[in-house]
């Protein structure tokens, strides 16, 4: 295969690709905010100034700008049909996907399609179950005297249906009201362990409720804002606790983007029933969805305040 020889920037003749999709991009009213933050922020920098090399704080400040330019533009996203939906507004920022790589060190989740950010449907699924796991295993602390380890409650709950009903258990939790933790007003399963099956699935059955993504209702450039972490020991962390985390290193402030407070969400929920109807399954689901959206959260930094919801 012949390979190419252009070595650097400078040596793209003139009318360039990168000269042409600079002034696509600049002249796009409604840019897709996926595609620019990951693919064509370098191509708001000059020629000269990428071969001078780029830092993320610059990063930020051109990404900055650029939403200033686009702010004006907005998107109502049409409803997603499905039987089972309600919305909650971010209570504070909202950071989901800081885990990818990209110019500004951390990631931010955007649709490839829509472009817009999003909450992944396998989050908002892994949410709920873990409201009613905690729930599962509170009941079962009342009522056995100790705390049993959330792994050990999962597996009896995920086992075949002869092992899970032959578990001890089974027989502690059968006819018996659950309260749902931090649900608000209270609210009881009965025989929460077989609902668990019915709405997550089993390694032997699949799950009847569909967590669908979730999307702003409206969303515009304007409710992004980018934000700030400012770690103080840098030095001990790069070099993985070779040097002591001492107060005359320097501070290396790290910007990251965020959706602000504010901001409307819509959760959908879906139920494929296996067999006989079970209408109370997608009210079960919305109880442990909002109670994990609204006491839990979502996305990074949650420890901080980052990804709660309200009414």
């Amino acid at each position: 295969m012949k390979q190419s020889r252009i070595k650097n920037f400078s040596e793209l003749p003139g009318g360039s690709v990168h000269s042409a999709v600079k002034r696509l991009s600049e002249k796009s009213r409604n840019p897709n905010l996926g595609l620019l933050f990951y693919k064509l922020l370098p191509f708001w920098f000059e020629v000269d100034e990428l071969e001078r090399g780029i830092k993320s704080q610059h990063s930020a400040e051109r990404l900055a700008s650029i939403l200033e330019k686009v702010k004006s533009y907005s998107i109502r996203l049409p409803a997603v049909p499905c039987q089972k939906s309600f919305k909650l507004k971010t209570a504070y920022r909202l950071v989901v996907g800081m885990g990818y790589p990209s110019l500004l060190e951390n990631g931010f989740l955007f649709h490839h399609t829509y472009g817009v950010p999003y909450i992944d449907g396998a989050t908002l699924k892994g949410l709920a179950r873990h409201v009613l796991l905690l729930s599962i295993q509170e009941a079962l602390s009342e009522r056995l005297g100790e705390e049993k380890p959330l792994s050990e409650i999962e597996k009896f709950l995920l086992s075949e249906e002869e092992n899970f009903r032959k578990h001890r258990f089974f027989e502690e939790l059968r006819n018996r009201e659950v309260e749902i933790v931090l649900s608000e007003p209270s609210v009881k399963f009965k025989d929460a362990h077989i609902t668990f099956r019915k709405i997550f699935g089993t390694l032997e059955k699949r799950g009847q409720i569909i967590f669908y993504d979730a999307f702003p209702e409206k969303f515009s450039p304007d409710q992004l804002e980018l934000d700030i972490m400012n770690p103080h020991y840098s030095e001990y962390y790069q070099s993985k606790g070779q040097k002591p985390p001492a107060d005359w290193q320097n501070p290396v402030p790290v910007k990251f983007l965020t959706l602000k407070r504010g901001v409307v969400f819509r959760f959908c929920l879906d139920y494929e029933p296996l067999g006989e109807q079970e209408p109370e399954l997608p009210e079960y689901a919305e109880v442990l969805l909002r109670t994990g959206l609204q006491n839990f959260g979502v996305g990074g930094k949650k420890a901080k305040g980052y990804g709660w919801f309200e009414p």
